[in-house]
């Protein structure tokens, strides 16, 4: 009787508890007006993330998980012109005060080459280092006939090592795998995964606890996402949990935009090593290539190590002389009037200024700079 009486218990402890955490969800779930996805936590509500598509189609994706948008974008329609691949972090993708008819710098420049017989395709994710940069340009080698390479140097971006999920599933590809594994980048990168496969592999029993999640997480998808709002938007509660405790996080250390941040050594080393990769892989598939340092607010102190940032920009234009590719400076390129703010990166709920992110005007000036760049080599463009 006392079992039976615990039994109960247990499971009314379980219900209850069930409930409850249900009900603290439902409170906790943002209204439309601050719906943040996890991949535009570090845009905030300022920013906003535009993909650009030509005449209905994808030019500008985000990585391996939307690629198949703009193979087919380029497959359907202009599948015999050369490729310009631009690669890039969320400074090519985020509008600042976004207006309806706001156009990126991606297809700006899509638009303008397409006049000189050029497809210009775009890449960026948020905080994107070099070493995710050089595993996606040596996979995307293999579906589109690219000639030109153009690709920012952003210092911020070198303190980052991860290497995205869906990134790592790519190195099943055995051709890409052969691509990469003469370099020290690749047999990194190679090296990770093999370490990731084989915590499964080696294990019968996480084999098929990995199976019996893939079908339970199917079940729920299919399920939950019909009767339960919550499962539906769970990439934006998602987002909203990282991004309060984030926020306390700043608050506790009293981090805002404008702190200082320090280089971490060994992954600059790791990145600018990728980097050395990067123009290696260009040119041996015969890429014409661009480097480029991006813009950045120049009205105000900027939130880098001055001097950690100058070596910094002095050994990207050493490598690139040594490399022998084009390099230019486009860090005051946009005026202090066509950047904006950002909401507060802690709990004080103050508007923080921006440094990555700029307006519409802003994309437009960095596409005519590149655009310029880009036809001063008369071998790579030919004017129809």
């Amino acid at each position: 009787m006392i079992k039976l009486l615990l039994n109960y218990q247990k499971r009314i402890s379980t219900f209850f508890g069930l409930f409850l955490g249900i009900f603290l969800l439902s409170q906790f779930l943002p209204n439309k007006e601050n719906k943040i996805k996890f991949e535009d936590l570090a845009l905030g509500k300022d920013s906003v993330t535009v993909m650009a598509n030509f005449n209905n189609k994808r030019i500008h994706c985000g990585g391996v998980v939307d690629l198949d948008l703009c193979l087919k974008a380029y497959n359907d329609n202009d599948v015999e012109l050369p490729v310009t691949l631009w690669l890039g972090n969320s400074q090519l993708h985020a509008i600042n005060q976004y207006r309806p008819g706001d156009e990126t710098a991606a297809l700006i420049l899509h638009k303008n080459l397409k006049n000189y017989g050029h497809y210009t395709l775009t890449f960026s994710q948020a905080n994107a280092n070099f070493q995710e940069h050089y595993l996606l340009l040596a996979f995307l080698l293999e579906k589109f006939p690219i000639k030109t390479l153009v690709i920012p140097t952003v210092f911020d971006d070198l303190r980052e090592d991860e290497i995205r999920p869906s990134f790592q599933t790519i190195l099943k590809d055995q051709a890409l795998v052969k691509r990469i594994n003469k370099t020290s980048t690749g047999k990194s990168l190679i090296l990770n995964f093999q370490n990731i496969d084989n915590d499964l592999v080696g294990n019968e029993f996480k084999v098929s606890e990995g199976i019996i999640q893939n079908n339970f997480e199917n079940l729920l998808e299919e399920r939950l996402g019909k009767i339960w709002p919550i499962w539906d938007e769970r990439e934006i509660l998602r987002g909203t949990l990282f991004g309060k405790l984030y926020k306390l996080r700043n608050s506790v250390f009293r981090i805002n935009a404008s702190t200082i941040r320090n280089m971490i050594p060994e992954r600059y080393v790791k990145n600018m090593n990728a980097f050395k990769d990067i123009l290696n892989l260009a040119l041996d598939n015969n890429l014409d290539v661009l480097v480029y340092i991006p813009p950045i607010r120049n009205d105000v102190k900027i939130p880098y190590n001055i001097k950690d940032y100058d070596n910094f920009k002095k050994e990207i234009h050493d490598i690139t002389k040594e490399y022998e590719v084009n390099f230019f400076s486009l860090e005051n390129l946009v005026p202090p009037n066509f950047w904006g703010k950002k909401s507060s990166t802690n709990l004080k709920k103050v508007k923080e200024i921006d440094f990555m992110h700029f307006q519409a005007k802003g994309h437009q000036l960095l596409a005519e700079s590149l655009f310029l760049e880009i036809i001063k080599n008369k071998e790579l463009i030919n004017k129809p």
